[in-house]
């Protein structure tokens, strides 16, 4: 018998921050129950789980990962019976929902804290966090948020000692050599799984532990602690994810994939190619990319973002090369005072300087790659950003709705807003919004979903194999995804230029050719197979016929029918793509 899938093998993950996201109660914050109000415009859209940014009590010095309290949820966004209806909800919609759960720090508010800086030097509760009368120590560990701290380390008058910072001076790490700690955070992970969680997002998971001589990231004793706290998740019977925030290359983010361990990790070095391909027309270095990722970890467990609430982060050096940052920098024309700590303080379609056909292509390959897509709340309708806002906030402004007031996302006057809602021209919330985007065929929110819907009629995509083919043009990546029942081939063209290329696809020789997103029969495949794709331009093409035990075939037929473009080809592909026998 053929064990089940986990349920997010291959699913896509809309990730939202719930003050953001929709204001239940008109106090101009956003809130659970606004949340509840709109799981219905989720399942339309298509996604299969949402992650939340943290909704735990907070002082938000750093946007709710400054956690006073792991057990409840903050006030100001309802209360533990509020989000118990959200799961319900999302459940009926058929929708997970995944919380974002803060291993590293706390903030310095939190009782934890308190007692730590007032107990006896070497108590256990002093020990809960890391202290040292030397500010010198862990030198080697770089400073994260450098445009905020000169140091890892802050004196506490109370204490009359140093404490560990890798984030920000309000966020004391915990310490993990304390056995306390690692008993309170497993304890937490109880606490939720129990209330229906279906998994979790654990940020900063590389800075649990700290050694003299290191960088202080993934060490021995982290990894050993993840494998306990898997081993605790699993005793509880039930699918819930473990999904690891490590931004690091490759080679150092795969370890957290061991089978005792996690079961995802994000792909950060694949975003940050993803944006150099964009910028240099080139695809050398994102194949490589994606090979290595492949090789490294097989399968559906690389989660691939494109943006999130945090910049897009691209290290010193570390993450990818400088040539890839500089790139990326050039390429995209984001200049100094888009910078911040080590990453591009923008949104997605700002970043793109609010080209459609980059935006369009960059998803079509998100959504066609082996893992799980994460939507940053907006992008499916490419909202803008306010450049000016603090920290990180620019991409963190109120989703909007509709044309009306504060995009109607809230009714509360505009001072009481959690941040402004986006005026700037070519992004003003009047323009850009699920309400008006929903009646427009060609609109980018309607080519998501439309997008999103092939790719579940299409089990390839979601966990089918993975190989690159040959492709001359240097500007073009092409792969196939297969499984038991169907191939998919995927060609995007990454360039700002048409690009005429061959392919051979001499081992499906004679095969049936159909272009997924118009639904038009291709000329069969063979070993000298032509095509043409427009600057930016991609196409998704089902070889074969999909065996007539899968209903894949029904469905995929059905359905696109009711998403077949209008004549005009609003709704389809920005692609210009052909095929000829040579």
């Amino acid at each position: 018998m053929t064990k089940q899938q986990p349920w997010w093998n291959g699913a896509v993950i809309y990730q939202l921050i719930v003050r953001s996201f929709a204001d239940g109660n008109g106090d101009g914050i956003g809130d659970l129950q606004g949340l509840a109000n709109r799981l219905p415009y989720l399942r339309w859209l298509g996604v299969e789980a949402i992650w939340l940014t943290p909704i735990y009590p907070s002082p938000l010095q750093d946007g709710g990962y400054d956690i006073t309290d792991f057990k409840s949820i903050h006030p100001e966004l309802g209360d533990l019976a509020a989000f118990h209806r959200v799961l319900i909800a999302a459940h009926s919609h058929g929708i997970k929902v995944v919380m974002d759960l803060v291993l590293n720090h706390t903030s310095t508010l939190h009782p934890w804290f308190q007692r730590a800086r007032w107990a006896p030097e070497g108590s256990p509760e002093r020990d809960v966090y890391v202290w040292s009368d030397d500010p010198k120590r862990y030198a080697d560990a770089p400073v994260l948020f450098r445009h905020f701290e000169s140091s890892n380390w802050e004196w506490d008058e109370v204490a009359q000692q140093y404490y560990f910072h890798r984030f920000l001076r309000h966020q004391p790490d915990l310490n993990y050599d304390s056995p306390i700690v690692q008993k309170e955070m497993l304890d937490v992970v109880d606490f939720w799984i129990e209330r229906g969680v279906d998994g979790f997002r654990l940020d900063a998971v590389p800075f649990l532990f700290e050694t003299e001589g290191s960088r202080c990231e993934g060490l021995p004793e982290t990894h050993e602690f993840l494998k306990r706290l898997r081993a605790r998740v699993d005793s509880h019977g039930k699918d819930v994810l473990l999904l690891a925030e490590a931004i690091q290359p490759v080679e150092e983010a795969a370890p957290y994939l061991a089978d005792d361990e996690l079961h995802g990790a994000f792909n950060f070095a694949l975003t940050a190619h993803l944006f150099a391909s964009i910028a240099s027309g080139t695809v050398e270095a994102l194949r490589e990319c994606l090979q290595a990722a492949q090789n490294a970890v097989g399968g559906s467990r690389w989660a691939l973002p494109l943006r999130n609430h945090d910049e897009l982060w691209l290290g010193d050096g570390h993450l990818v090369s400088e040539d890839v940052i500089q790139t990326i920098r050039a390429g995209l024309h984001q200049g100094q005072g888009h910078w911040l700590n080590w990453g591009i303080n923008r949104r997605l379609a700002p970043l793109l300087n609010g080209d459609p056909g980059s935006n369009r292509v960059m998803h079509a390959l998100l959504y066609s790659l082996p893992g799980l897509p994460c939507l940053y709340y907006g992008d499916e309708l490419g909202m803008g950003d306010w450049p000016g806002l603090r920290d990180r906030d620019p991409n963190r402004t109120p989703m909007a709705w509709t044309p009306g007031r504060n995009g109607g996302f809230s009714t509360a006057p505009d001072p009481l807003l959690v941040l402004p809602p986006i005026t700037a021209p070519g992004y003003d919330y009047r323009v850009v919004n699920v309400e008006v985007q929903k009646q427009l065929p060609g609109s980018l929110l309607n080519w998501h979903r439309r997008m999103l819907t092939c790719r579940k009629l299409l089990p390839a995509l979601r966990n089918g194999g993975f190989e690159l083919l040959e492709c001359a043009h240097p500007g073009v990546i092409v792969y196939v995804r297969t499984n038991a029942t169907m191939t998919v081939m995927v060609a995007a063209n990454l360039s700002a230029a048409g690009a005429s290329f061959r392919l051979d696809l001499s081992r499906w020789s004679g095969e049936r050719t159909r272009e997924v997103l118009w639904g038009c029969d291709f000329p069969p495949a063979d070993a000298d197979w032509f095509v043409y794709l427009a600057a930016h331009g991609f196409s998704w093409w089902l070889i074969g016929e999909v065996e007539e035990s899968d209903n894949s075939s029904e469905d995929f037929e059905g359905q696109q029918d009711k998403l077949s473009p209008d004549p005009s080809g609003a709704l389809g592909s920005p692609t210009s793509a052909s095929s000829r026998r040579a």
